[in-house]
C-alpha cells in the first residue's frame, strides 16, 4: 500500500478475452483506518478483505452511514459484519470477475504493483430504499432483489468457485504457477469439465433455475479459467483450503449437493483430495494440512472442519480418499 501511495497509483490491465486494456488507477486517498477518512462523506462502501477478516475491519467502520456491501463470497458475512459493528445497512454483493493478485512478468517490470483483471459484472443486493442518485452514479451495476441475486450466487458458488479452486489444487500438484497453465493440461481440463458436469446435473434437479442459464454459465467459466492474459496465480486461487473445505463451503457443500441428488461425485472427490493434499508451505493452512496423515481422514475432518464422523460427507471422503489420491497420481502428477 505504501508503494502505491508513493507512486501515486498503479497499473490495471483488463482483459477483454483477446487483448489487454491498460488503465492508470489513481486512488484519491489511501488509509489504514477510518479515523483518517471522513466517514459521513461516502455514497457506498465495499468490504473485500477475505471472509476470515470480515470481523476484523479497521476501526471506525461503524461510523459509516452509507450502504455497505460485502463481496466476500459468502452471504453469512453480511450478518457477521452487522453483529460485529452494530450496523444495519449491510448487504451482499456478487462480483462476477476474476482479478489476479499480480501481473505478467513484463507488466510487473513496468510496475511492481500492476494487476491483471477481466471485464466482469457486479451484482448487488438492492436495498429497500435505494438512493436514485447512487443508482445513477453506478449505471453498470446490476441491482437485484434477493431471489435473483441468489441465482447468481448459486451459479458462482458451484459453477465458478468450486471448479476454480479445484483447477488450482490440480495445478499445484502438476507444478503450475498460473491457472491458465493448469487448464492447458488435458488431464486437468478433463477433470474440470467432469466437475462442472456433475454440478450441472445436480443443480438442474434441485433448483428452479433455467437450464440454459446455468449451462451457458458453465461454458463461460472454463473459457475464463483458461484466459492466458489473466496470469492468475495458482497460489491465490488455492489459498486457505480449510476455508474452502468448510462444511458449507464450495467443496464440502458441493459434495453434499451431489450426494443428496444421487449424482456420482467422482471428479469432485478428486478435487477434494487435491485440496487435502495441498502443500504450499507459505499458505496459512499448511501446518494443519500437514497433520492429515497423522490424524487420519475421519479425525482430521472432525477436528479441523467440524464434520461429524457419521455425516454422509465425512464417510464418503474417508472411504474414497485413497482411491482419489491414486487417481490424481496417475492422471495429474
Amino acid at each position: 500500500m505504501n508503494g502505491i501511495a508513493a507512486r501515486g497509483g498503479f497499473h490495471s490491465f483488463m482483459s477483454d478475452g483477446e487483448k489487454l486494456l491498460e488503465k492508470w488507477v489513481r486512488p484519491r486517498r489511501i488509509a489504514t483506518n477510518f479515523e483518517q477518512l471522513q466517514p459521513l462523506q461516502y455514497d457506498i462502501a465495499f468490504v473485500s478483505v477475505g471472509p476470515r477478516n470480515a470481523t476484523r475491519l479497521p476501526s471506525g467502520i461503524e461510523k459509516l452511514r452509507c450502504p455497505i456491501f460485502s463481496l466476500e463470497n459468502d452471504p453469512i458475512t453480511v450478518d457477521w459484519i452487522k453483529q460485529a459493528y452494530g450496523l444495519e445497512a449491510v448487504y451482499f454483493g456478487v462480483p462476477d470477475v476474476i482479478t489476479s493478485s499480480t501481473a505478467s512478468p513484463d507488466n510487473l517490470a513496468r510496475d511492481p504493483h500492476a494487476l491483471h483483471t477481466e471485464n466482469g459484472v457486479m451484482y448487488l443486493q438492492r436495498p429497500p430504499k435505494l438512493d436514485p442518485a447512487l443508482e445513477q452514479l453506478l449505471p453498470a451495476v446490476h441491482w437485484l432483489p434477493v431471489e435473483r441475486l441468489n441465482q447468481e450466487w448459486d451459479a458462482k458458488l458451484y459453477i465458478h468457485n468450486t471448479p476454480h479452486c479445484i483447477a488450482a489444487y490440480l495445478g499445484h500438484m502438476a507444478g503450475c504457477t498460473y491457472l491458465h497453465e493448469a487448464l492447458a493440461k488435458p488431464a486437468i481440463r478433463r477433470a474440470i469439465d467432469g466437475v462442472i458436469d456433475e454440478l450441472l446435473c445436480a443443480l438442474k434437479m434441485v433448483t428452479p433455475y433455467d437450464h440454459h442459464f446455468i449451462e451457458s454459465y458453465a461454458i463461460k467459466e472454463v473459457r475464463r479459467f483458461s484466459n492466458r492474459l489473466l496470469f492468475d496465480p495458482v497460489s491465490r486461487v488455492a489459498r486457505e483450503p480449510l476455508r474452502k473445505l468448510h462444511p458449507s463451503g464450495r467443496l464440502m457443500g458441493a459434495l453434499r449437493l451431489l450426494l443428496s441428488t444421487g449424482v456420482n461425485a467422482t471428479y469432485l472427490m478428486a478435487g477434494i483430495a487435491a485440496a487435502l493434499c495441498y502443500a504450499d508451505t507459505k499458505d496459512r493452512d499448511y501446518v494443519q494440512l500437514s497433520e492429515l496423515e497423522a490424524f487420519g481422514v475421519p479425525a482430521f475432518l472432525k477436528y479441523h472442519l467440524g464434520l461429524d464422523g457419521q455425516s454422509i460427507e465425512s464417510e464418503f471422503v474417508a472411504s474414497h480418499y485413497s482411491e482419489a489420491v491414486g487417481f490424481l497420481r496417475r492422471e495429474i502428477v
